[in-house]
C-alpha cells in the first residue's frame, strides 16, 4: 500500500508536534501502567483465594474477583490506547495509519465485547 500523506499536522505544528508525539508516548505509558496495576490487583485475589481460602468454593469466587478486576484494566487500557492511535493519526495523517488505526479499533472493539461478555457472565456467578 502506497503511504499517501493526506494532510501532516506534524508538519505544519513545529515544535507543538514533537510535544503531542510525547503526549501520546506518555498515554501510552499511562496505558501499561493501568495494565500493571491490574496484574497486581489479580495476582492479590489469585493468591488470596489459593494461599488463604481453603474452600473450592471461596478459592474460585476470589479467582472471579480477580478476573474481574483484571478485565475491567484491560478495558481501561484498551479505550486509553485508542485515544494515543488517534492523536498519532492526526498528526501522521496518511492512508496506510487510516488503515491501521481503523484495524487497531477493529480488534480492540472485539477484544473489549468479549472481554465485557465474559465479565458479565462472572458477576452473574
Amino acid at each position: 500500500m502506497e503511504d499517501t500523506t493526506l494532510l501532516s499536522m506534524a508538519d505544519h505544528l513545529g515544535p507543538v508536534a514533537v510535544a503531542l508525539e510525547w503526549v501520546v508516548v506518555l498515554i501510552e505509558l499511562f496505558a501499561i501502567a493501568i495494565l500493571l496495576l491490574g496484574i497486581v490487583r489479580f495476582t492479590g485475589w489469585f493468591f488470596s483465594g489459593e494461599v488463604m481460602r481453603r474452600d473450592a468454593h471461596e478459592r474460585d469466587h476470589q479467582l472471579n474477583r480477580g478476573r474481574l478486576a483484571l478485565g475491567r484494566h484491560i478495558l481501561a487500557s484498551l479505550e486509553v490506547l485508542i485515544v494515543a492511535d488517534l492523536i498519532r493519526t492526526v498528526l501522521h495523517l496518511t492512508l496506510a495509519n487510516i488503515v491501521l488505526l481503523g484495524g487497531l479499533v477493529l480488534i480492540r472493539t472485539f477484544i473489549s465485547f468479549s472481554l465485557e461478555y465474559e465479565m458479565r457472565a462472572l458477576e452473574k456467578e
